[in-house]
Protein backbone atom coordinates (compact mmCIF):
# COMPACT_ATOMS: atom_id res chain seq x y z
CA UNK A 1 0.00 0.00 0.00
CA UNK A 2 2.51 2.27 0.98
CA UNK A 3 4.35 1.81 -2.07
CA UNK A 4 1.17 2.84 -4.21
CA UNK A 5 0.76 5.57 -2.56
CA UNK A 6 4.56 6.49 -3.21
CA UNK A 7 4.06 5.48 -7.03
CA UNK A 8 0.72 7.56 -6.90
CA UNK A 9 2.50 10.66 -5.39
CA UNK A 10 5.37 10.33 -7.44
CA UNK A 11 2.94 9.96 -10.38
CA UNK A 12 1.14 13.16 -8.92
CA UNK A 13 4.61 14.99 -8.75
CA UNK A 14 5.50 13.65 -12.42
CA UNK A 15 1.91 14.99 -13.23
CA UNK A 16 2.78 18.39 -11.65
CA UNK A 17 5.92 19.14 -12.79
CA UNK A 18 4.89 18.34 -16.22
CA UNK A 19 2.38 20.85 -16.20
CA UNK A 20 4.52 24.19 -16.36
CA UNK A 21 6.21 22.67 -19.50
CA UNK A 22 2.96 21.85 -21.76
CA UNK A 23 1.94 25.93 -21.01
CA UNK A 24 5.53 27.04 -22.81
CA UNK A 25 4.80 24.72 -25.89
CA UNK A 26 1.33 26.42 -26.26
CA UNK A 27 2.56 29.73 -26.10
CA UNK A 28 5.62 29.06 -28.56
CA UNK A 29 2.67 27.65 -30.76
CA UNK A 30 0.52 30.06 -30.53
CA UNK A 31 2.96 33.07 -31.28
CA UNK A 32 4.17 31.38 -34.61
CA UNK A 33 0.70 32.27 -36.43
CA UNK A 34 1.23 35.96 -35.33
CA UNK A 35 4.98 36.23 -36.54
CA UNK A 36 3.55 34.39 -40.27
CA UNK A 37 0.75 37.46 -39.96
CA UNK A 38 3.16 39.91 -39.93
CA UNK A 39 5.18 38.53 -42.43
CA UNK A 40 2.79 38.53 -44.70
CA UNK A 41 1.36 42.24 -43.96
CA UNK A 42 4.89 43.50 -44.67
CA UNK A 43 5.34 41.43 -47.89
CA UNK A 44 1.59 42.83 -49.22
CA UNK A 45 2.78 46.42 -48.08
CA UNK A 46 6.20 46.22 -50.39
CA UNK A 47 4.35 44.37 -53.34
CA UNK A 48 1.70 47.30 -53.39
CA UNK A 49 4.76 49.56 -53.40
CA UNK A 50 6.62 48.13 -55.97
CA UNK A 51 3.45 47.87 -58.03
CA UNK A 52 2.61 51.64 -57.63
CA UNK A 53 6.33 53.03 -58.22
CA UNK A 54 5.94 50.67 -61.59
CA UNK A 55 3.24 52.23 -62.78
CA UNK A 56 3.97 56.20 -61.94
CA UNK A 57 7.21 54.51 -63.76
CA UNK A 58 5.16 53.09 -66.55
CA UNK A 59 3.05 56.38 -67.31
CA UNK A 60 6.20 58.44 -67.46
CA UNK A 61 7.96 56.33 -69.82
CA UNK A 62 5.32 55.46 -72.11
CA UNK A 63 4.60 57.41 -75.20
CA UNK A 64 1.26 56.35 -75.42
CA UNK A 65 0.24 56.48 -71.68
CA UNK A 66 1.61 60.17 -71.83
CA UNK A 67 0.03 61.16 -75.35
CA UNK A 68 -3.09 59.98 -73.47
CA UNK A 69 -2.83 61.54 -70.08
CA UNK A 70 -2.05 65.06 -72.01
CA UNK A 71 -4.87 64.23 -74.14
CA UNK A 72 -7.47 64.00 -71.48
CA UNK A 73 -5.97 66.67 -69.57
CA UNK A 74 -6.92 69.00 -72.19
CA UNK A 75 -9.49 71.36 -71.61
CA UNK A 76 -12.87 70.53 -73.61
CA UNK A 77 -11.00 67.31 -75.34
CA UNK A 78 -12.22 64.22 -74.66
CA UNK A 79 -9.93 60.79 -75.05
CA UNK A 80 -11.63 60.28 -78.14
CA UNK A 81 -11.47 63.78 -79.73
CA UNK A 82 -7.79 64.12 -78.58
CA UNK A 83 -6.87 60.26 -80.60
CA UNK A 84 -8.46 61.43 -83.70
CA UNK A 85 -6.40 64.90 -83.52
CA UNK A 86 -3.59 62.71 -82.97
CA UNK A 87 -4.44 60.07 -85.85
CA UNK A 88 -4.63 63.80 -88.41
CA UNK A 89 -1.20 64.54 -87.15
CA UNK A 90 0.42 60.90 -88.11
CA UNK A 91 -1.51 61.22 -91.21
CA UNK A 92 -0.40 64.57 -92.08
CA UNK A 93 3.44 63.49 -91.26
CA UNK A 94 2.96 60.29 -93.49
CA UNK A 95 1.71 62.55 -96.17
CA UNK A 96 4.23 65.50 -95.97
CA UNK A 97 6.74 62.50 -95.66
CA UNK A 98 5.78 61.22 -98.73
CA UNK A 99 5.89 64.02 -101.20
CA UNK A 100 9.30 65.15 -99.97
CA UNK A 101 10.82 61.63 -100.15
CA UNK A 102 9.14 61.34 -104.00
CA UNK A 103 8.83 65.26 -105.43
CA UNK A 104 12.53 65.52 -106.13
CA UNK A 105 12.57 62.66 -108.56
CA UNK A 106 9.66 64.02 -110.38
CA UNK A 107 10.15 65.23 -113.82
CA UNK A 108 8.94 67.32 -116.60
CA UNK A 109 9.21 65.45 -120.02
CA UNK A 110 8.85 67.58 -123.34
CA UNK A 111 9.03 65.42 -126.29
CA UNK A 112 9.87 67.51 -130.48
CA UNK A 113 8.89 65.14 -133.11
CA UNK A 114 6.32 64.49 -135.98
CA UNK A 115 2.96 62.50 -135.53
CA UNK A 116 3.29 60.31 -138.53
CA UNK A 117 6.02 59.87 -141.59
CA UNK A 118 3.47 61.64 -144.08
CA UNK A 119 2.16 64.28 -141.25
CA UNK A 120 5.15 67.26 -141.89
CA UNK A 121 3.91 69.52 -139.12
CA UNK A 122 5.88 68.93 -135.63
CA UNK A 123 4.71 67.65 -132.90
CA UNK A 124 4.91 68.41 -129.49
CA UNK A 125 3.99 66.27 -126.64
CA UNK A 126 4.47 67.41 -122.64
CA UNK A 127 4.60 65.08 -119.96
CA UNK A 128 5.67 64.03 -116.56
CA UNK A 129 7.97 61.01 -115.73
CA UNK A 130 9.90 59.49 -112.77
CA UNK A 131 13.43 59.09 -111.89
CA UNK A 132 13.32 54.84 -110.56
CA UNK A 133 17.51 54.65 -110.87
CA UNK A 134 20.20 57.15 -109.29
CA UNK A 135 21.71 55.96 -112.54
CA UNK A 136 19.07 57.32 -114.71
CA UNK A 137 16.26 55.63 -115.80
CA UNK A 138 12.75 57.66 -115.84
CA UNK A 139 9.85 55.69 -116.13
CA UNK A 140 6.76 57.69 -118.20
CA UNK A 141 4.17 56.79 -120.40
CA UNK A 142 4.57 55.77 -123.86
CA UNK A 143 1.88 57.96 -125.47
CA UNK A 144 4.05 61.13 -124.35
CA UNK A 145 7.56 60.04 -126.26
CA UNK A 146 5.63 58.33 -129.12
CA UNK A 147 7.02 59.32 -132.51
CA UNK A 148 9.49 61.89 -130.56
CA UNK A 149 12.99 62.58 -132.44
CA UNK A 150 14.20 64.43 -129.52
CA UNK A 151 13.31 64.13 -125.66
CA UNK A 152 14.24 66.86 -122.91
CA UNK A 153 13.40 66.35 -119.30
CA UNK A 154 13.71 68.95 -116.68
CA UNK A 155 14.89 68.27 -112.96
CA UNK A 156 13.92 70.39 -110.16
CA UNK A 157 15.83 71.34 -107.44
CA UNK A 158 17.79 74.53 -106.56
CA UNK A 159 17.50 75.12 -110.26
CA UNK A 160 15.91 73.94 -113.04
CA UNK A 161 18.25 71.49 -114.85
CA UNK A 162 17.23 70.27 -118.42
CA UNK A 163 18.78 66.74 -119.77
CA UNK A 164 18.26 65.05 -123.13
CA UNK A 165 17.19 61.81 -122.82
CA UNK A 166 17.13 58.73 -124.92
CA UNK A 167 14.73 56.46 -125.24
CA UNK A 168 15.83 53.10 -124.04
CA UNK A 169 12.40 51.30 -124.50
CA UNK A 170 8.91 51.34 -125.60
CA UNK A 171 5.95 49.32 -124.61
CA UNK A 172 2.69 50.77 -126.75
CA UNK A 173 0.42 47.96 -125.63
CA UNK A 174 1.48 48.81 -121.78
CA UNK A 175 1.71 52.76 -122.71
CA UNK A 176 4.88 52.47 -120.75
CA UNK A 177 8.32 54.19 -121.76
CA UNK A 178 11.71 54.05 -120.05
CA UNK A 179 13.86 56.85 -120.73
CA UNK A 180 17.66 57.76 -119.64
CA UNK A 181 19.69 60.59 -118.75
CA UNK A 182 23.18 61.25 -118.31
CA UNK A 183 24.60 63.32 -115.09
CA UNK A 184 28.09 63.59 -113.42
CA UNK A 185 25.53 63.50 -109.81
CA UNK A 186 23.40 61.09 -108.40
CA UNK A 187 20.20 61.64 -109.01
CA UNK A 188 16.91 61.38 -106.89
CA UNK A 189 14.97 58.20 -107.53
CA UNK A 190 11.90 57.24 -105.97
CA UNK A 191 11.17 53.82 -104.33
CA UNK A 192 9.24 51.22 -105.86
CA UNK A 193 6.53 49.46 -104.09
CA UNK A 194 3.90 46.52 -104.73
CA UNK A 195 0.84 47.19 -106.80
CA UNK A 196 -0.55 43.65 -105.64
CA UNK A 197 -0.50 45.33 -101.71
CA UNK A 198 -3.39 47.91 -103.28
CA UNK A 199 -6.91 47.80 -102.01
CA UNK A 200 -9.79 49.88 -102.89
CA UNK A 201 -10.32 52.82 -100.30
CA UNK A 202 -6.34 53.24 -100.26
CA UNK A 203 -4.95 56.96 -100.01
CA UNK A 204 -2.85 57.83 -102.63
CA UNK A 205 -0.99 60.99 -104.14
CA UNK A 206 -0.15 61.75 -107.62
CA UNK A 207 2.89 64.17 -108.91
CA UNK A 208 3.29 66.07 -111.97
CA UNK A 209 2.74 69.24 -114.30
CA UNK A 210 -0.83 69.44 -115.30
CA UNK A 211 -1.11 72.21 -117.80
CA UNK A 212 2.32 73.16 -117.27
CA UNK A 213 2.19 73.34 -113.44
CA UNK A 214 5.28 71.27 -112.86
CA UNK A 215 5.48 69.37 -108.92
CA UNK A 216 1.40 69.68 -108.60
CA UNK A 217 0.70 67.10 -105.72
CA UNK A 218 -3.15 65.99 -105.33
CA UNK A 219 -5.00 63.47 -102.88
CA UNK A 220 -7.49 60.94 -103.52
CA UNK A 221 -8.05 57.44 -103.30
CA UNK A 222 -7.87 54.20 -105.07
CA UNK A 223 -11.54 53.52 -106.30
CA UNK A 224 -10.69 50.28 -108.12
CA UNK A 225 -7.92 48.53 -108.27
CA UNK A 226 -8.06 46.22 -111.66
CA UNK A 227 -10.26 48.61 -114.15
CA UNK A 228 -10.41 47.67 -117.62
CA UNK A 229 -9.99 50.65 -120.10
CA UNK A 230 -10.11 50.56 -123.58
CA UNK A 231 -8.00 53.88 -125.18
CA UNK A 232 -7.78 54.73 -128.87
CA UNK A 233 -8.63 51.10 -129.84
CA UNK A 234 -6.29 49.72 -127.64
CA UNK A 235 -7.53 47.57 -124.12
CA UNK A 236 -5.24 48.42 -121.36
CA UNK A 237 -6.00 45.52 -118.51
CA UNK A 238 -6.12 45.89 -114.59
CA UNK A 239 -5.60 49.77 -114.59
CA UNK A 240 -5.88 51.35 -110.94
CA UNK A 241 -8.53 53.84 -110.85
CA UNK A 242 -8.59 56.89 -108.51
CA UNK A 243 -10.13 60.23 -107.87
CA UNK A 244 -7.06 61.82 -107.04
CA UNK A 245 -7.13 64.54 -109.82
CA UNK A 246 -5.01 63.65 -112.83
CA UNK A 247 -5.14 66.94 -115.66
CA UNK A 248 -3.34 66.58 -119.26
CA UNK A 249 0.93 66.66 -118.36
CA UNK A 250 0.40 64.40 -115.74
CA UNK A 251 0.86 61.66 -118.14
CA UNK A 252 3.65 59.71 -116.70
CA UNK A 253 3.60 60.91 -113.77
CA UNK A 254 3.59 58.85 -110.16
CA UNK A 255 1.04 58.00 -108.15
CA UNK A 256 2.24 56.79 -104.69
CA UNK A 257 0.95 55.34 -101.69
CA UNK A 258 1.10 57.41 -97.94
CA UNK A 259 4.78 55.41 -97.50
CA UNK A 260 6.12 57.34 -100.67
CA UNK A 261 6.07 54.47 -102.64
CA UNK A 262 5.61 54.45 -106.22
CA UNK A 263 2.48 52.02 -107.31
CA UNK A 264 1.37 53.65 -110.38
CA UNK A 265 1.96 55.69 -113.55
CA UNK A 266 -0.56 57.77 -114.23
CA UNK A 267 -2.07 57.82 -118.36
CA UNK A 268 -5.65 58.50 -118.68
CA UNK A 269 -8.63 59.97 -117.60
CA UNK A 270 -12.32 60.10 -118.19
CA UNK A 271 -13.13 63.47 -119.44
CA UNK A 272 -15.12 64.58 -122.37
CA UNK A 273 -14.38 68.24 -121.70
CA UNK A 274 -10.67 67.18 -121.28
CA UNK A 275 -10.78 68.47 -118.25
CA UNK A 276 -10.58 65.82 -114.62
CA UNK A 277 -13.46 65.14 -113.78
CA UNK A 278 -12.67 62.41 -110.67
CA UNK A 279 -12.04 59.61 -112.71
CA UNK A 280 -8.15 58.60 -113.76
CA UNK A 281 -6.56 55.63 -114.25
CA UNK A 282 -2.69 54.30 -113.86
CA UNK A 283 -0.42 51.22 -114.70
CA UNK A 284 0.41 49.07 -112.02
CA UNK A 285 4.02 49.97 -111.10
CA UNK A 286 4.14 45.92 -111.59
CA UNK A 287 3.93 46.08 -115.11
CA UNK A 288 6.89 49.11 -115.15
CA UNK A 289 8.92 46.61 -113.21
CA UNK A 290 8.76 43.73 -116.06
CA UNK A 291 10.42 46.77 -118.30
CA UNK A 292 12.78 47.55 -115.91
CA UNK A 293 14.14 44.25 -115.61
CA UNK A 294 14.42 43.77 -119.84
CA UNK A 295 16.62 46.87 -119.55
CA UNK A 296 18.78 45.88 -117.00
CA UNK A 297 19.62 42.17 -118.38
Amino acid sequence: MQNDATEKMELGETQTKSAPSHEMMGTSRNFLPALWGTLIVVLVILIIQGLLWIGKNYEITNPFRRKATQLTSMPGTSFVEGSLQLASLDLQESLSSAISAVRPAVVYIVAEGVQTAADVPEKRSVGSGVIVDPKGYIVTNQHVVANATSVNVTLFGAEKVVYPAEIVLQEQTQDLAILKIASNRVLPAAKLGDSEMIEVGDLVLAIGSPFGLEQTVTMGIISDDRRDLQIDNMLYEDLIQTDAAINKGNSGGPLLNIQGEVIGINTAIYAPTGIFTGVGFAIPINKAKLLLKQVYQ
